[in-house]
């Protein structure tokens, strides 16, 4: 027989997992528009490539750039 605790701590697993694969997908989508910058030239013309705000762009990368420069201090 399952017991509250055991379907709490389930529960608090599976939340944490969601975190970790949201935070690697989030990585991956700023590398993917760091390529495209490479690729286009500028963070406005991926903007306009993919039909979002410019400001959209610049806040995913300049995020995944202070994560990974936290992890390099």
């Amino acid at each position: 027989m399952t017991t509250w605790k055991d379907q709490h701590a389930e529960a608090v697993r599976k939340q944490d997992d969601a975190q970790k694969a949201y935070q690697a997908a989030t990585d991956e989508r700023a590398q993917a528009l760091i390529a495209g910058v490479w690729e286009l030239g500028s963070q406005a013309a991926v903007a306009r490539e993919l039909g979002i705000k410019t400001p959209s762009v610049n806040q995913a990368i300049r995020a995944y750039q202070k994560k990974a420069q936290k992890r390099t201090d």
